[in-house]
């Protein structure tokens, strides 16, 4: 007989269609069994019944990530130079732990370093080539921005990739080069994206990678993710071997794509005669993805009206409009579930022509098409949203990260920048998203910025476009869920449903908004099975 938990007098917030706050709720094996009151699934203990007792703390749904990295995070974590540590204030600082890294490794080998924050480093500016060359000349240096669209590398990686002065901008890229047509190491989009491939990781860096991310994750409650790819087909595979093998423990939604040349893996994916939704509850083959713009704080998103920093920059693109239908209209047809990184208004606008193209042409139901962060979502792209039945899957914690370098370059702009407000008005079914490495990936901060959207200097960014406690913790669970096509089986507290559980260290229906990014997680549970625990010695549970 199957072990069966009571968890009583606890606040469950269930994100049941009535958004009911129960007391208790009951678990067998890996599925929730029934939800109530205390004195209702007491009425079910026996002999092989264990009580919990959750003191008032809340227990919510596991959470969903629908949009992160997990491979580009975890190799951040064990491979990389992290430009996020309080270590590294100035430049000096940066190369000096490249400069330690280069003496510890044998020559030839990659130095990476990640998250760097050119407006976060006192200098405000990047390291230049010179300042890596100088450091060292025997390995090819890498030095990834936070939104990891841009790059700046050494001599010794330009060789590597055969970029010299007389090297054409890629589509969709950007070399960068001093006024005499010097090459200045700097890589924009496409050309960072190929630099980024040339210095991509072995297998067993993968898997290490792969289970701290893992772990890290749990620490924070997210028992599910929709990987937003990394490093091409070699770490899609990866990915499925390390969920199979349960190295990854959360249940993955793997988007299929890369970060380089995505398209050719789409055509691949689109001709072998697989579809979206092939796989289990561990993992399962998510929409084909292409990148359609730049990164948000960049700045290098595709506008339609030029920045109100730059009036001559409209930002990067990397497709025409015929050219993403002739790779999305297709996949539609063969039952792909499609999607893009786009976060300029321009982005969105071409990518919701190719879904109404593909809707029109080959009218299907349920295609859930997808729109990846959807950043500067205004209300004539929301309003076509609506009508296509797509769910954009945006990033409100990038307000509180970058939110005062969009009021300075997108203007007015930035009120539209993930607007949860107005998607919850408007019946929009988005679902949060860290897009971490590109900022810290805890839920809190993701729930938190969505009810206040501040900034990290406290400027509110249009707080019309907020939302409540409930409605932010809907879209962080059974919103994630339904953008997999899963929210019969996951998402939220109701019987038949999956044992996917998070307790927190408190009430945070009573606790204040601004305590939010400080609440802790005492444990998580995934399939009925606690994969972290706060306590330092083994939960009872």
């Amino acid at each position: 007989m199957e072990k069966q938990h009571l968890f009583i007098d606890g606040e469950i917030i269930t994100v049941n269609g009535e958004e009911q706050i129960a007391e208790a709720v009951a678990v067998k094996g890996n599925k929730i069994i029934a939800v109530g009151s205390n004195e209702q699934i007491l009425k079910l203990e026996n002999d092989n019944s264990e009580i919990v007792n959750l003191n008032k703390k809340t227990l919510i749904p596991g959470f969903i990530d629908s949009h992160l990295h997990i491979s580009v995070y975890g190799a951040n974590q064990v491979s990389t130079i992290p430009c996020k540590s309080e270590n590294i204030r100035v430049i000096k600082d940066l190369l000096r732990e490249v400069k330690e890294k280069a003496n510890q490794i044998p020559k030839g080998e990659w130095i990476r370093a990640s998250e760097f924050n050119e407006d976060s480093i006192e200098d405000q500016r990047f390291p230049t080539k010179e300042e890596l060359d100088y450091v060292t000349s025997e390995h090819p240096i890498i030095i990834t921005r936070t939104c990891g669209h841009i790059s700046v590398v050494n001599s010794y990686a330009l060789q590597l990739a055969d970029i010299d002065k007389n090297t054409s901008d890629p589509d969709g890229g950007k070399i960068g080069r001093n006024t005499d047509g010097e090459l200045n190491g700097m890589l924009y989009e496409n050309a960072h994206m190929n630099m980024f491939s040339i210095a991509s990781l072995s297998e067993e860096e993968l898997s290490k990678a792969h289970k701290v991310a893992s772990d890290h994750f749990a620490e924070k409650g997210i028992t599910s993710i929709h990987d937003a790819t990394g490093y091409g087909i070699d770490n899609i595979k990866a990915l499925q071997k390390d969920s199979k093998n349960g190295v990854i423990k959360q249940r993955v939604y793997a988007m299929l794509g890369a970060l380089n040349d995505a398209q050719s893996i789409v055509k691949h994916m689109i001709d072998a005669g697989i579809f979206t939704g092939l796989g289990d509850d561990k993992f399962r083959i998510g929409p084909v993805k292409l990148f359609l713009d730049g990164s948000s704080s960049g700045p290098t998103v595709w506008t339609r009206e030029p920045y109100t920093s730059n009036p001559e920059n409209y930002g990067i693109h990397y497709f025409s409009q015929e050219e993403l239908d002739e790779l999305f209209v297709p996949a539609h047809e063969k039952g792909w579930q499609i999607t893009a990184h786009a976060q300029g208004d321009a982005a969105i606008n071409m990518l919701l022509n190719t879904i109404e193209k593909a809707n029109n042409l080959h009218p299907r139901e349920n295609t859930r098409h997808r729109i990846e962060h959807a950043g500067i979502a205004s209300p004539d792209l929301r309003k076509r949203m609506e009508s296509q039945k797509v769910v954009p899957i945006p990033n409100p914690a990038f307000l509180y990260e970058y939110g005062d370098g969009y009021i300075e370059n997108y203007g007015e702009r930035a009120n539209d920048m993930y607007p949860m407000g107005s998607y919850q008005n408007e019946n929009i079914p988005a679902a949060i998203a860290s897009d971490c490495p590109v900022t810290d990936f805890n839920p809190m901060r993701g729930i938190h910025a969505s009810v206040t959207r501040k900034s990290n200097s406290g400027q509110v960014i249009d707080d019309n476009k907020s939302v409540s406690l409930l409605q932010a913790i809907r879209m962080y669970t059974v919103n994630g869920a339904y953008a997999s096509f899963e929210e019969d089986i996951k998402g939220s507290i109701e019987p038949g449903k999956l044992a996917d559980l998070v307790l927190l260290d408190r009430s945070i229906l009573s606790s204040d908004i601004d305590d939010l990014p400080e609440v802790q997680v005492e444990w998580t549970m995934l399939d009925g099975e606690i994969i972290y625990t706060k306590s330092k010695t083994k939960t009872q549970v």
